[in-house]
């Protein structure tokens, strides 16, 4: 299966557009800031959403938080805001390995970031009982370094295959 990660759009729904239409993805996991951006994706995508800062006049019904099971896979979405992840991504880290995560997605930081946790690893007062990935794609709307950036993820036998892209 494979997934199609994006965040932060902040209104670039042209860049999301050209995305999607490269892309062999089946889902796309939107992350927050630019749900409106999300009328523009094809009627084939199974879109999964939250709710970012920034979405607060969206009439959209994303949730702040969602735990999606992907076959033996579980992906914990969030925005990230609520769990201060431009100091660091451990407390989100935490919440999903208490939500018994394989994947930890969150987006407002606005730069990519990948990093696998190994089992047995500490984050906060929780050691990990299995690995974690932890996948942030960047922002397609606002890059920091002007490259916008998303994320891939690819569920197969052998395991998790992540990826970045630019435009």
């Amino acid at each position: 299966m494979e997934f199609l990660i994006v965040s932060d759009t902040h209104g670039r729904a042209d860049r999301l557009a050209e995305v999607l239409a490269r892309t062999r993805a089946d889902v796309l996991l939107f992350l927050g800031d630019g749900l409106r951006d999300l009328n523009t994706v094809p009627a084939h995508f199974t879109v999964r959403a939250v709710r970012g800062n920034c979405d607060w006049m969206s009439h959209d019904d994303a949730p702040g938080l969602r735990i999606e099971d992907f076959g033996t896979t579980r992906i914990f979405l969030t925005h990230g805001h609520r769990y201060g992840v431009k100091g660091g991504f451990e407390t989100a880290a935490e919440a999903a390995a208490k939500a018994g995560a394989d994947v930890l997605l969150y987006g407002h930081t606005h730069r990519p970031l990948e990093r696998m946790l190994r089992a047995g690893e500490r984050v906060g007062d929780t050691v990990l009982e299995k690995p974690l990935l932890v996948l942030c794609p960047g922002s397609l709307g606002e890059p920091p370094d002007g490259k916008p950036s998303f994320a891939t993820l690819t569920l197969c036998s052998s395991g998790l295959l992540a990826g970045f892209g630019t435009l």
